[in-house]
């Protein structure tokens, strides 16, 4: 592990423990995403409405996606709750492009959220380029659900 990897690494590692926990309303899906406050930032809870995901080399928001979107926005407004857009990619790619191609995947998403009436004070981005794959394999099944941003409640 590299300078630069050990100090991203403990960098994440101080910025998630500051994070609040992330929680699903799994009752009802127009609620998919709420705050709880039980301390320590957590990936559990998260459920496919607060997923988007991206074709190749992409980082445009197709028809499904802007309703998902839409909707999640009503979400945010209706809960007064603060939201971290994370841009993922697959493994193809250098890490710097691919933490670029994030970032920009994220931004997409966040300036959707705000066209929707989020105020972008309530919006954070991130990108992870390819170092949080959601599933592991070198295929086609796999880069596709690693093509992704999630919306997340902090």
């Amino acid at each position: 592990m590299n300078t630069f990897q050990k100090f991203y690494l403990t960098f994440l590692v101080i910025f998630l423990a500051s994070c609040s926990s992330v929680s699903a309303d799994r009752t009802n899906d127009a609620t998919a995403i709420s705050a709880s406050a039980t301390g320590a930032y957590s990936d559990s809870g998260l459920t496919s409405n607060n997923v988007l995901y991206f074709a190749y080399d992409r980082s445009d928001i197709n028809s499904e996606g802007r309703a998902k979107i839409r909707n999640l926005a009503k979400v945010i407004n209706n809960n007064n709750l603060s939201v971290r857009v994370e841009g993922h990619c697959d493994e193809r790619g250098t890490r710097e492009y691919n933490l670029a191609l994030g970032e920009q995947r994220a931004k997409t998403v966040a300036e959707l959220l705000v066209i929707n009436g989020v105020p972008s004070s309530k919006i954070s981005t991130v990108s992870y380029g390819e170092e949080k794959p959601a599933v592991s394999g070198s295929n086609e099944n796999s880069w596709s659900k690693n093509r992704r941003a999630l919306v997340k409640t902090f």
